[in-house]
Order: structure tokens, then C-alpha cells, then sequence
């Protein structure tokens, strides 16, 4: 049994196959339509897509499936508000983050799903048999099913996004460098900074004083962010900065700007400027976007491929670029931070806070028989054994602990390390996966996980506090005129909310 089904919660025995799971129920005269939006866009996932489409649509033959490769989470975010005010070109479902839902449940058209959850006749544990007849579903258990609390806690009661997969951040790291030179995985970002400081001193030819900081194009460093909203976040998660509330403190019934939005702060401030100075001493650069003319340009993956960063911070989905055959990457938890770094002292954290992000998915208001079919097609695909090889696709984490039972999942857990040496990388990322699924397992055991609050002021403040960094961070100011420039800069980002 592997890590996190001992951490997580008992096994629960999956069955042989999809046919198991459903059967279509009682034929209908006409096709029902069901549409799905999807951020899919590798070959794997689309391919897996287009099997699960044929299967479901076998087992319920009075739906058709109709999905859609809809760009990232932005873009389908952008996608729902252009359509909200005409239903009829809603999808059924689409993937999510939790700040969308928040201002779709004020505009009405997303769905509780606690009562197709708890369906006596098509909820989790429940399907039919080739009759008609419903009997029980051991693949589609509720309590199987993890990162269930994601979707609820919202301004109404009731559970209005569900999980699909579970992603969040790791660190990678050259382990072919750290052997080399023996370094030592760092826990915290107290060891982290010193191992940059280190690395900087043993690669002189690489990390040189022209090429640090806002040097343009050729800018390297030994650590990249990439995600630089979420080191935001994440940092103030840890070092108890405040950021962002959904508690209306007023209890009046409306939850204000005031109450919400709290990144403004001289606390904040000050984990503005150290990161500022890490990243002017050559340290660390937050992505690449911050070197090039235009945002995303270029990737974290991209330096550390090249051996210019040989430590990055990046989602669980980066694996799927994140590999050589030069070198073998490590996968470790991310590291700890506490508010004592801002004070000059060593961090003492030991584990870190990590989020716990998407994909979720969200049902939109589309009728009772299209919403039924759109509940059974979200069921089907984060069963136990499409769940599993879901999760292998995207890089994330099975939300079914069953899932880790699958033979897919135990095969990579058993993927022995490639070597530059062996010549043999046919394996690299499904050993990659299986140590993000052993950090999961760490994540889980301490109850790592967290979510941001969530208001209709959220999205807002996540993109304030990352255009707050890449500004400051692109500034050439020093002294009392960058602690200046970073104030004024939070109260500008403070007052366009």
C-alpha cells in the first residue's frame, strides 16, 4: 500500500470496470445535449476526452457529449461572462476556480450539486444495471471522495463546484547538481536562500553581476517562481500577513471593500521589498515573464531545462515540461516560511502551507434532464479508474483514494529513477509523478492544503498583489525610494479595486 492511502483514509475496493459503473437508464425519444468546457490541451488529455465521450455515450445513449478545448481558466472565466445573460449558450459544465464561482452563484446560474450528490437513484454510490435497476457503485462512493470542502463555504449554503483533479506546488530541483555538489534539499527558505547564495559562488560563469536582476533577456538565477500571485499568497498564508477576507465583520449582510481587501499593510510591505532583494542580489527571478518585453514569453521550465535555475517552485501540472535527459529533476514539498525571515532571523516553520488548487468543475442552471446528464458525465469521469488515469494526465492528484489502487497509479509509483548515465528516459515523468504523489501524501498527512478566501473581491485581489511584485520588481530603486514606491504602489492596486 502506498504512502497516501496509509495517510489518507482506509481502502476501499475498486471494481473491474467502467461497464460496472452505469448502464443507461430508461431510453429517452430525443438526444439530450451535453456540453463541457475543458482547459485540456496536451495530447493525453485529449485523447482520454474523446475515449470517456464514446464510453459515457454508450452507457447513456440519450446524451451526446459535445466537449471543448476552452483555452486556460482565464479564458473560460472570460468565455461564461461574455454568454451569462443567455443561458442557452451556457455549458453544462466547465472547469473552474472557486473566485468564478463566487460571482456566478450572485448571478444565478450555477448549481448546488448536494442534491445529485445525494440522489437515491443517480448520486455517488448509485447506477443502473443493464435493467434499469439501481444498484449500488462502489467506484463513485461520496466518501472516497476527497477535496469535497473546496467547492462549499461560499455566500450560500449548498456545494457548487466539485473536484476534478487536485494540483498545487512543489519544488523541483536539479538532483544531478545537488549530488554533484551535496547539497542538501532545503526545507525552509531560510536554507533555501543560503543554497542560492552557495550556488551563486560555485557557478561563477553562470550566475555572473551582469546577468542578475532586471538585466533583460539574459537574466538567470539559481531559483525561479513561477507563479509569482501565488508566492504572494502563499507567503502571507505563512507569515500571517494579512491579505483577503470573506467574514463580514459588520454583520450587515454585504461584504465591503474595507472588509475584504487588507493586502495593503506594512507588512506586506516588507515581504514586497525582501523578495525585491533577492531577486537585485541574483537570487531568485519570479518567472521569466519578469525578464521579457511581454508576459509569458517564456516559462520556469524553460531556465531550469537549460541548468541556468537548478531549483524551481511550479505546479504539479509543470511536470509535464519540466524534464531532461541530462540530468534527473527532484520533486520536494515546497518550503517553509514564517515571519521571522522579515526580522533578520532564521525560519523555524518546518512545513508549509501549499494551495490547493484546481481543476474543479462548476454545473450551470441548463434544465432538469440536461443537468442530470451533465451530474452523470461529472460522475463518470472522476470514478475510480477514469479518475486515476485523469490525474496521471494532468499532473494532479487522484481525488479518490481508491484511485490509488489502480494499476496505473501503482505502476508509477514504482517507476525506478532514470539516469543520464542508464541513457534511458522513457520513464522520466512517470517517475517524476510518483514523487508528486508521495508529496501529496506528505501534504495530506499534515493538512497542508489551503484555499484563499473566497469573495467577489478575490479574483481582484490575486491579480493586485502579483502586477504589485512584477512592478516592483521591475523597478531600478533602492533605499527609502523603493520602500517608498512599494507603499504607494499597494495603495494604487488597494484603490483600483
Amino acid at each position: 500500500m502506498n504512502k497516501f492511502m496509509k495517510r489518507v483514509m482506509p481502502l476501499v475496493v475498486a471494481s473491474a470496470s467502467v461497464v460496472a459503473i452505469a448502464s443507461c437508464g430508461p431510453n429517452t425519444p430525443e438526444k439530450t445535449t451535453v456540453t463541457f468546457w475543458t482547459n485540456f490541451y496536451r495530447d493525453n488529455q485529449v485523447q482520454w476526452m474523446d475515449e470517456k465521450e464514446a464510453e459515457f455515450e454508450a452507457l447513456y445513449p440519450q446524451y451526446d457529449v459535445v466537449w471543448e478545448k476552452s483555452g486556460d481558466y482565464p479564458d473560460i472565466q472570460a468565455s461564461i461572462e461574455q454568454v451569462k445573460n443567455t443561458p442557452t449558450r451556457l455549458p453544462s459544465l466547465a472547469v473552474c476556480y472557486p473566485d468564478y464561482v463566487y460571482q456566478w452563484l450572485n448571478d444565478g446560474i450555477v448549481m448546488n450539486f448536494d442534491d445529485f450528490m445525494d440522489n437515491s437513484e443517480y448520486g455517488f454510490g448509485k447506477t443502473y444495471d443493464a435493467d434499469g435497476n439501481v444498484v449500488d457503485d462502489p467506484t463513485t462512493k461520496k466518501e472516497d471522495l476527497s477535496y469535497l470542502s473546496d467547492g462549499q463555504g461560499f455566500q450560500k449554503e449548498g456545494t457548487y463546484s466539485m473536484p476534478f483533479a487536485r494540483t498545487s506546488e512543489v519544488m523541483y530541483y536539479n538532483a544531478t547538481k545537488f549530488e554533484e555538489k551535496g547539497y542538501e534539499v532545503p526545507t525552509n527558505w531560510s536554507d533555501l536562500i543560503d543554497l542560492a547564495r552557495q550556488m551563486r559562488a560555485d557557478f561563477p560563469d553562470l550566475y555572473t553581476e551582469e546577468n542578475k536582476g532586471n538585466a533583460g533577456e539574459g537574466a538567470v538565477a539559481p531559483i525561479g517562481y513561477d507563479s509569482y500571485d501565488n508566492m504572494v499568497i502563499t507567503f502571507a498564508k505563512m507569515m500571517n500577513i494579512e491579505l483577503s477576507s470573506n467574514v463580514d465583520k459588520n454583520n450587515d449582510g454585504t461584504l465591503t471593500k474595507e472588509e475584504a481587501v487588507l493586502f495593503n499593510n506594512d507588512k506586506m510591505a516588507k515581504m514586497i521589498e525582501m523578495i525585491k532583494g533577492w531577486y537585485d542580489e541574483g537570487l531568485i527571478t519570479i518567472s521569466t515573464t519578469l525578464v521579457h518585453a511581454e508576459p509569458y514569453d517564456h516559462w520556469i521550465d524553460e531556465p531550469f531545462e537549460t541548468e541556468q535555475s537548478l531549483v524551481v517552485l511550479n505546479s504539479t501540472t509543470g511536470s509535464g515540461w519540466i524534464e531532461e535527459d541530462t540530468f534527473v529533476p527532484g520533486i520536494a514539498a515546497m518550503p517553509a516560511i514564517d515571519d521571522k525571515i522579515l526580522k533578520g532571523e532564521v525560519v523555524t516553520a518546518t512545513t508549509a502551507s501549499v494551495m490547493s488548487q484546481g481543476p474543479s468543475v462548476c454545473m450551470f442552471d441548463k434544465g432538469d434532464e440536461e443537468n442530470k446528464g451533465a451530474w452523470l458525465l461529472y460522475k463518470f469521469l472522476t470514478n475510480t479508474t477514469n479518475n486515476a488515469v485523469l490525474s496521471e494526465n494532468y499532473g494532479a492528484a487522484p481525488i479518490r483514494a481508491t484511485s490509488y489502487e489502480e494499476e496505473n497509479i501503482k505502476a508509477i509509483l514504482n517507476t525506478k529513477e532514470s539516469t543520464p548515465e542508464s541513457g534511458d528516459f522513457s520513464d522520466e515523468q512517470a517517475y517524476m509523478l510518483g514523487q508528486i504523489y508521495n508529496v501529496y501524501g506528505e501534504y495530506t498527512e499534515n493538512n497542508q492544503g489551503f484555499i484563499a478566501p473566497v469573495s467577489q473581491f478575490s479574483s481582484s485581489v490575486r491579480d493586485s498583489v502579483g502586477t504589485v511584485l512584477f512592478e516592483v520588481l521591475k523597478s531600478n530603486l533602492t533605499g527609502e525610494e523603493l520602500t517608498n514606491f512599494i507603499k504607494t504602489t499597494l495603495q494604487t492596486a488597494y484603490d483600483n479595486i
